[in-house]
């Protein structure tokens, strides 16, 4: 099997994960390479990027003009310094997240964003001369058909702000301030006050997956057709509903402590999900066979969670070949809509999901579409007499 080429205006959009966007940084040296081997930025199809939290970091790398390989080795770098260890990483799952939030209940975060800064400034110095690059100088640095979107959430206004290359009010933003904004994941690292503001991790809101943001931004904003859109969406690993239990225990266990742990991951996976159903919803369905948008989502299922800040060899080892299963996939084109359906490149059940809500809306309430008719039959008729 061979990748079916992306159409003439495609959007790539990474989801939230702290280090596990290693996986992401691996699998995409696949699609560079498969585009030539030349920076992902140059390619003349790759029209928008997308990114919450690490993936807001892999995108402004990307927009730079960052290798993958040289992204992959970034990572091995950010998880060690970004991100030290905080208990022994012996300690059983449910133990070492207890003894976390333990720790984060007398701090207002678990690690200091000094070093995140430190190597999104050197890396920006690397590859623009300017550490301090703001967004509208990157705007133009970037294609007039390019656009580059962060996810943030203005925590006092309680809504996501969306961060974007071309934005007007958005251009004196610093680049590593964009990136820092959607990263700051909370408990984990700082929020970041910029004015009489204050921004956390786009993935606190309802973007920890922003692949509707980047279909909404090529229709939408850029006006390009859906039959013209390919979005590449990549998720940062899904926990299986056994190995969930199996690492937080049974839901009718838990007591106060696990609901505070456990609700965030409910939220995160739900919004996730729902962020895909919705490219789905708006941009594929309404359309005629093969006019609707092309939308590829790669996630890749776990049996046992990847701690997205408690990095070691072993995990980055696992993320590297988790990121070449990705890789060859995207290479395969095996993703969550790919057929026939396959669970395997569906952990997230987007197939399944679609089949029931297609079901239902085949099947409807019976009472509820006839009295739908009667009505629509009673206003035509009002209609006619004030018409006469």
């Amino acid at each position: 099997m061979s990748m079916t080429p992306p159409r003439a205006n495609m959007a790539i959009a990474i989801d939230g994960g702290g280090t596990k966007g290693l996986l992401v940084a691996q699998a995409l040296l696949s699609l560079e390479q498969a585009f030539g081997g030349k920076p992902l930025i140059e390619s003349p199809n790759l029209k928008i990027l997308t990114g919450t939290s690490t993936g807001a970091v892999i995108s402004a790398c990307v927009a730079i003009g960052m290798r993958m390989a040289d992204l992959v080795a970034l990572y091995k770098v950010f998880s060690t310094k970004v991100f030290p260890p905080l208990v022994p990483a012996w300690l059983p799952a449910p133990i070492k997240r207890t003894a976390i939030a333990m720790i984060g209940l007398l701090h207002p975060s678990l690690f200091s964003s000094a070093p995140l800064v430190k190597l999104m400034r050197e890396t920006i110095q690397k590859y623009t001369g300017n550490p301090d690059l703001t967004l509208g100088q990157l705007n133009t640095r970037l294609r007039v058909d390019q656009a580059l979107v962060f996810t943030t959430v203005d925590l006092e206004n309680r809504r996501t702000h969306f961060l974007k290359s071309y934005g007007q009010t958005d251009a004196d933003w610093k680049l590593w301030e964009a990136v820092l904004a959607s990263s700051a994941a909370p408990v984990d690292l700082p929020v970041l006050k910029r004015g009489d503001a204050f921004y956390a991790d786009g993935g606190a809101g309802s973007y920890g997956n922003p692949a509707y943001v980047a279909a909404r931004e090529a229709v939408d904003w850029f006006k390009f057709p859906p039959s013209e859109v390919s979005v590449f969406s990549f998720g940062t690993g899904w926990v299986t509903r056994t190995g969930f239990e199996k690492s937080n225990g049974r839901p009718d266990r838990w007591r106060l402590l696990s609901w505070a742990l456990n609700i965030p991951y409910i939220l995160i996976g739900d919004n996730a999900r729902t962020q895909s159903l919705d490219v789905i919803d708006d941009y594929i369905q309404p359309y005629p066979t093969g006019q609707g948008m092309d939308f590829r989502r790669f996630q890749v299922g776990l049996e046992q969670d990847i701690d997205p800040f408690a990095p070691t060899d072993q995990t980055n080892a696992q993320l590297i070949s988790l990121g070449d299963e990705i890789g060859q996939r995207i290479l395969n084109d095996q993703h969550a809509l790919s057929q026939p359906p396959n669970p395997k490149f569906d952990p997230e059940g987007l197939q399944p999901l679609l089949a029931r809500y297609r079901q239902s809306m085949e099947i409807g309430k019976p009472e509820m579409n006839a009295q739908a008719s009667g009505a629509q039959s009673t206003a035509a008729g009002n209609l006619e007499k004030v018409t006469v």
